[in-house]
């Protein structure tokens, strides 16, 4: 007798996932297929995420294009395709940037968009160049921001703050 197996791979593909994050380039949200081009930072080429056109216009509005960054989720349309389709809606954000112009170590400018604060202990959480940065303010400073960021409201934080070491907490000057 002569038995001649054969092994095949029955298990299916799963599509993958990815997060990407990029400079914004250009978007379509009322053409008949919506998308968003984006520069991917990590191989510096133009990539394209198709998303429906409710999430288009929820995520981008009429937003202007001016230097807008994009991070989120795709996922593939079959386990074997280059289009991908956006998971969720995307973050849209502007890049901001953090100097340090005081000689001393306690005093800093800061500026950038808050995402996050706790009224209570004073955390913030803000975004500076799509990088998330941590700081404890003034809770009534941080109240306040929690309660805008509970209205949809954006919140950017901007200005020079200094570290007060009894009360442990950055206070604007």
């Amino acid at each position: 007798m002569l038995f001649v197996l054969f092994s095949t791979d029955l298990s299916p593909k799963e599509r993958k996932v990815i997060r990407f994050s990029g400079e914004l380039v250009r978007w379509e949200a009322q053409s008949p297929e919506p998308q968003f081009r984006y520069l991917d930072s990590t191989s510096l080429r133009e990539k394209t995420i198709f998303c429906d056109a409710d999430t288009m216009r929820l995520a981008l509005g009429n937003q202007p294009y001016e230097k807008r960054h994009i991070e989120g989720k795709a996922t593939q349309v079959s386990p074997t395709s280059d289009i991908w389709l956006c998971v969720g809606k995307p973050h849209i954000f502007q890049k901001y940037q953090v100097s340090v112009n005081s000689p001393s170590s306690q005093g800093k400018r800061i500026q950038g968009q808050v995402i996050e604060a706790d009224g209570e202990t004073g955390q913030i959480v803000y975004l500076v160049r799509g990088r998330r940065s941590y700081l404890t303010i003034e809770p009534s400073l941080a109240k306040e921001m929690a309660e805008s960021l509970s209205r949809m409201q954006t919140v950017e934080i901007d200005g020079d703050y200094h570290y007060d070491r009894i009360k442990r907490y950055y206070i604007k000057d």
